[in-house]
């Protein structure tokens, strides 16, 4: 791949003319601060290379305390360490260390480094578009970064006193709005709102700005340009080090792959346990306890069984019909179905419900057993992510999922509260606001809107931060809660994007997905401004997006979410694409279940995010529907390892990237990544992610160099890049011609090769200047 030159980059006067044309607080300027540079022959100034650097990983939510397993006690923000590298002497490209030790302690690891193919650089190859491209590139940047992270957050009780107290409001723009209550004289007067967000105006404004961007020509080609170079330099890298890598990885004693912490990110409870799990639980019940009353009507479970002509026969896989089949392929409705055993609606109801006549204590049981698989740890080192659901459709569901949640449930294989220290909970919201609507209509409610939607989902969290005395249980439940999923059929018809507030969405339509995800987000970061003012742990947002539908619901996404789940749509915009690269948000694909519902297996774009550098990992989305086995990540992970041809280095990077893109609490990422994981992966240990420092190494420097080099163009310096990528040309093309004429091309017997008899038909002159 190839290579700004150094001196372009390290020359003072030109770093501050990058400074001073973009934002100081750009992370891509602390890339360039923390790049040092070494000299491959001593003797030559002009031959300078650039080093590796720290890219930060995905942004990570502040990880929460928890009241039965390790509490978090760092800071989760990622940050960049600018302290001075020690120079890279250039070894050869297939050098590494012989040591187990952390590559941040080992001499001969922190020396690593690559010679590089150098691509040349014709005159003119740097055009004024792709200049125009690199300016709205980092134009589309700013636009994550004014949404994404704790920009504009702020200690809400930093002049509190004992007459003064922080409520709450829903604003006119259905947002939460945070006040100062304080008593004057018996009256109270309220302050303005302590925290703002950008209105819906703002973001509509950004948004279809950032779809032009996307949608421009020259952006698309320069994007285009630069992930096919991405994707070589990977291949190249593989062919010339994958061995190196396989004997670094021999040499780390004492663990592999299957002892490597991993995170299933994206699974949903409804569909945690396989089928066959599901069926075998479902056996053991109706052997246990047939007299058991299941339905509010009354009946038992044995009468249920009778009355839909079902009896131990049918138990099986097949007879339940809950794997997904060719019947599911685009067809959403279908996939739906599918949850429900015998295709008996009842079933669902009986045995994966939270709100039943048994209170939800099958789903508690059988949850458990999922629970127990990974606390036992069979098979290999897994946790999970897996999502609770808040409808939004009655104001008393947080409730309800609380109690179920902490109960302390007797009997099954871990009696007590449905908590594990392998899983942490996300809460996902789906998109059902016609269901809402519709229901609300036959209920007589009066008019609906979307807003009553948003008050239902967000008031009792805002309630229980405030005030946990009057409502412990959902207090407690937020501990337990690392972020918030988005989710829905992509493709269902919407309106579309405009400014309307919720309080004026009454019509049938479903909003637009974009439209939803602010509402979402602006809730959610003025919950996470309160709850980190009051030491609370806060959410990340990790909706589902780029399964389906419109490719623009990624240009959305990129603004406003933490990471996603998905993101297979993504091959379709190459602009996006690049962008997701750039800063590193997470993807969290599922080949299994794409093959099944959206995308064959041999169409996957996975293996091309992978060798581009993309951050993605692996995850089981619903195990009860795509998978056989009773270890469904497990499995996941070896469809693709024979699917794409990914190596065991590969599928540990995919582990590695599976923790960072969790929400996990930062003691546990140190235990399993090492304690300087967040300054970069190349800082990541490498005895406990069994990733070589090769391989980490390898990536840091390019989304280095991919920064530094978008950042110099949109300066103006596509003149000063050209000059030094071909001083940088002439220098490796001099060597080599060095080594020829040292080696194969001297007359007589002084040289240490043999001598040429010209036979082999080089031509002597094919390296000469000019």
């Amino acid at each position: 791949m190839s290579t700004p030159g150094s001196r372009a980059m390290h020359n003072e006067h030109e770093h501050h003319d990058v400074q001073d044309s973009e934002d100081p607080n750009d992370p891509s300027l602390d890339l360039m601060r923390s790049l040092s540079v070494s000299s491959d022959m001593q003797n030559s100034e002009n031959q300078c290379f650039p080093c590796e650097n720290n890219p930060p990983p995905p942004p990570i939510s502040t990880p929460p305390p928890y009241p039965t397993y390790p509490t978090s006690t760092g800071s989760a923000t990622p940050h960049i360490d600018n302290s001075p590298r020690p120079n890279n002497n250039i070894t050869p490209s297939n050098s590494n260390s012989n040591s187990n030790n952390n590559p941040d302690s080992d001499s001969e690891a922190r020396n690593l480094s690559f010679t590089r193919s150098l691509v040349f650089y014709g005159e003119g190859s740097m055009t004024s578009e792709n200049v125009n491209a690199c300016k709205m590139i980092q134009e589309a940047r700013q636009f994550r970064k004014k949404y994404v992270g704790e920009r504009g957050m702020k200690n809400l009780f930093s002049n509190s006193n004992k007459n003064s107290r922080i409520g709450f409001e829903f604003g006119l723009g259905s947002v939460v709005e945070l006040v100062k209550i304080t008593e004057v004289d018996g009256c109270e007067m309220r302050s303005s709102n302590l925290c703002t967000v950008p209105s819906i105006f703002s973001f509509m404004q950004d948004y279809k700005r950032l779809m032009e961007i996307v949608r421009d020509g020259g952006t698309r080609s320069f994007a285009w340009q630069r992930l096919h170079m991405l994707n070589s330099a990977f291949k190249t890298h593989q062919i010339a080090n994958g061995h190196v890598e396989n004997e670094a990885q021999s040499r780390l004693l004492g663990t592999d792959f299957y002892r490597t912490p991993k995170v299933d990110n994206h699974i949903h409870l409804a569909a945690a346990a396989s089928a066959k799990q599901f069926v075998d639980f479902v056996r053991e019940k109706l052997e246990t306890e047939p007299d058991t009353v299941v339905l509010e009507e009354g009946d038992t479970l044995k009468e249920v069984f009778d009355k839909a002509g079902l009896d131990m026969d049918h138990l099986t896989i097949d007879a339940f019909n809950v794997l997904a089949d060719y019947s599911v392929y685009q067809r959403f409705d279908n996939f739906n179905a599918k949850y429900s055993p015998f295709k008996l609606a009842q079933m669902r109801r009986i045995f994966l419900k939270v709100d039943n006549a048994l209170d939800g204590r099958y789903f508690a049981e059988l949850t458990k057993k999922v629970f127990s698989r990974h606390q036992k740890g069979k098979g290999h080192e897994s946790n999970t992510e897996m999502r609770l659901s808040v409808y939004g459709m009655e104001p008393d569901e947080w409730e309800k999922c609380a109690n179920w949640v902490l109960r302390d449930w007797e009997g099954g294989e871990l009696p007590g509260p449905v908590l594990s220290e392998k899983n942490r909970w996300l809460v996902q919201i789906p998109r059902l606001w016609r269901i809402f609507k519709k229901k609300n209509s036959k209920e007589g409610k009066g008019s609906s809107s979307f807003h009553m939607m948003l008050q239902n989902i967000f008031t009792p969290m805002v309630e229980a931060t405030l005030y946990p005395e009057k409502h412990p249980k959902v207090a407690e439940l937020l501990k337990h809660v690392v972020g918030f999923d988005s989710v829905d059929d992509e493709g269902n018809p919407e309106a579309g994007c405009g400014c309307e507030t919720p309080r004026e969405w009454t019509g049938d339509q479903n909003p637009a997905y974009c439209w939803q995800l602010y509402y979402l987000w602006a809730n959610i970061k003025v919950i996470n401004n309160l709850r980190k003012s009051k030491g609370l742990n806060t959410f990340a947002l990790r909706p589902h997006a780029g399964e389906t539908g419109d490719v623009m619901h990624l240009a959305a996404t990129y603004m406003l979410a933490d990471s996603i789940n998905h993101g297979i749509n993504l091959d379709k915009q190459v602009t996006l694409q690049h962008l997701y690269y750039l800063d590193q948000v997470g993807l969290s694909i599922s080949p299994l279940s794409n093959n099944f519902l959206f995308r064959k297996m041999k169409d996957s774009p996975f293996p091309k995010f992978f060798n581009r550098g993309l951050n993605v990992t692996l995850s089981t989305d619903d195990p009860l529907l795509f998978h056989m086995s009773d270890d469904p990540l497990l499995e996941e992970y070896s469809v693709a390892r024979a699917s794409f041809d990914l190596s065991m280095t590969d599928l540990c990077e995919l582990s590695r990237n599976s923790v960072l893109q969790s929400g996990f609490e930062d003691k546990l990422k140190k235990e399993w990544l090492g304690e300087n994981y967040m300054k970069g992966v190349k800082h990541c240990d490498v005895q406990k992610t069994h990733v070589p420092y090769i391989r980490a190494k390898f990536r840091a420097e390019h989304l280095a160099l991919e920064h530094m080099l978008i950042r110099l163009m949109a300066a103006g310096k596509k003149d000063q890049i050209l000059k030094e990528m071909q001083l940088q040309y002439g220098i490796a093309r001099n060597a080599h011609r060095s080594i020829l004429h040292e080696n194969f091309m001297l007359s007589g017997s002084g040289g240490q090769g043999q001598h040429d008899d010209g036979d082999d038909g080089i031509d002597p002159n094919i390296f000469a200047p000019g």
